[in-house]
């Protein structure tokens, strides 16, 4: 009868739940600004969006009309021209050691961020470790490569898998690591995450300064959810104005490898160098 009546007594608490709808108010559009120079040739771009609200159907968000100006050192701004909605591009190459400065003037403000950028350090060799990792076998990229024995550098990784970008951010710094050679795994923290057979892995690592390891530390600390995060909040940004995002002056350097290759596998070309894009 016990048995019976707890039976009841379930079934009458499971048709007595209620839906409760939670009332989630949109914060108001930001501007977010996404922009970087680095040592490739003609690689300036600048990206301009505004954030969308939960329920905003509406995601053409690129940002048109803006004037965009990047300095190298005390040399006079070179205006980048918008190639498409949101974009914005100029023929400039960056150099070690200088300093850039970005400016946007955007409905009466003005939007400013500065970047220094580092010493070019190259990655060694690329290649793939099978190894436990969260409870099972797992196959993943390590990079590696030498740090120089000044202090203060610091590092970002985009690795593609068949062309596609991976959306784990890798990011350190030569804190535990200063003028070592370094071997570092590109680690997924995801259950299901591993490497195949015959996947083809290209990895572009970016040799930043300290206020963008900043700003992709704390975003990595947040798509963690790191003990020491609170609660959920936007990256440290180097733009001043008021706006999101981030302006990167940063070397590169790639290497790709393929995932224990052999007659079987066959590789598209887009697999092979994808194009980098100035969000990622």
């Amino acid at each position: 009868m016990r048995n019976i009546f707890s039976v009841v007594s379930c079934l009458f608490l499971i048709s007595c739940e209620k839906v409760i709808t939670v009332p989630i108010k949109d914060a108001a559009p930001q501007y977010v600004i996404n922009g970087y120079i680095t040592d490739s040739e003609n690689s300036c771009r600048v990206l301009i969006y505004t954030t969308v609200g939960f329920n905003d159907t509406n995601f053409e968000t690129g940002v048109s009309g803006a004037i965009v100006t990047v300095a190298e050192n005390d040399k006079s701004p070179v205006r980048l021209e918008e190639v498409e909605r949101g974009l914005y591009r100029a023929n400039l190459t960056g150099k070690s050691g200088n300093t850039y400065s970005l400016r946007v003037e955007l409905d009466g403000k003005i939007y400013t961020a500065t970047s220094t950028m580092p010493r070019k350090v190259n990655i060694d060799t690329l290649y793939i470790t099978e190894r436990p990792f969260l409870g099972k076998t797992r196959k993943f990229a390590t990079v590696e490569f030498t740090d120089p024995p000044q202090s203060g550098n610091a590092y970002r990784f985009i690795q593609y898998v068949n062309g596609e970008p991976e959306a784990t951010v890798f990011v350190t710094n030569d804190t535990l690591i200063n003028g070592r050679r370094v071997k570092y795994d590109l680690l997924v923290f995801n259950d299901e995450y591993t490497l195949y057979k015959c996947d083809q892995v290209y990895v572009v690592m970016q040799s930043i300064d300290y206020p963008n390891y900043l700003f992709w530390n704390s975003l990595n600390q947040s798509a963690l959810g790191a003990p020491q995060t609170a609660s959920p909040a936007n990256p440290l940004s180097n733009i001043k104005g008021g706006a999101l995002g981030h302006f990167s002056a940063h070397t590169i350097s790639s290497y790709n490898v393929a995932v224990f290759p052999d007659s079987t596998c066959s590789y598209p070309e887009s697999s092979l160098r994808p194009e980098l894009k100035v969000w990622e």
